[in-house]
């Protein structure tokens, strides 16, 4: 349960409460209307912080397991219309983890050329973004593993891999090097993905993630 409350803080700001206010990114971005963190010990649930006293109660009395989704659709429907559904796997790293191809390096301000060809977007975040570990290939990062949310007690990952480059392993290469940075700036690095992301499970597998809980969430239209 610990786990999964340190990712959630991680996801996401939240007021003194515990509401969700907005997503944990430098640009901020939409909070859920809910968000459901199930692990084995139990389950944990936060709000947003705009939903009404009696809704959440509402919603509470709806999230026991096994989660009847159609029916939190429709509770959070009346607050306002529901964009998107989110579940998937969470996980964390086993202690060890192999040494990384030596392709792989990090890449801090003087490297930045190296993301122009494949990953321009990430150049202007990339403080924001740190540790970023690449995949290079004649001096092109390929695939990148880099921080998408970060508090301070926990890293969320985020993985690219150019198009023409993927289902060839450079990916988890990345995560390997990213995920061992993390851990020396004293955080936790976290993997998640989505239920339906069989490329996301499948680096999961190859770096044998262990899966703490699932997450579960609500967006709906601003």
């Amino acid at each position: 349960m610990d786990m999964m409350k340190i990712q959630a803080d991680t996801l996401y700001m939240m007021d003194d409460q515990h509401r969700l206010l907005s997503i944990n990114e430098p640009d901020g971005g939409q909070a859920p209307a809910l968000f459901i963190g199930i692990t084995s010990a139990g389950q944990c649930s936060y709000y947003h912080e705009q939903l009404p006293s009696f809704l959440i109660k509402e919603l509470g009395c709806e999230s026991e397991l096994p989660l009847d989704i159609p029916k939190l659709i429709q509770k959070v429907e009346t607050f306002r219309p529901v964009k998107g559904v989110w579940m998937g796997p969470a996980y964390t790293f086993p202690e060890k983890c192999d040494e990384w191809h030596p392709n792989v390096q990090l890449i801090g301000n003087p490297c930045t050329f190296q993301l122009k060809e494949h990953f321009p977007e990430l150049i202007e975040q990339l403080h924001e973004k740190m540790p970023v570990a690449a995949y290079v290939i004649e001096d092109s990062a390929v695939a990148v593993c880099c921080s998408a949310r970060v508090s301070t007690q926990g890293a969320e990952a985020s993985l690219y891999t150019a198009p023409s480059f993927r289902g060839q392993g450079y990916a988890a290469e990345a995560v390997k090097c990213w995920q061992v940075h993390v851990k020396e700036s004293g955080r936790i690095p976290i993997y998640s993905t989505s239920w339906d992301n069989m490329a996301s499970q499948t680096v999961a597998r190859k770096l044998g993630l262990i899966q703490f809980g699932v997450d579960f969430s609500i967006t709906t239209s601003s």
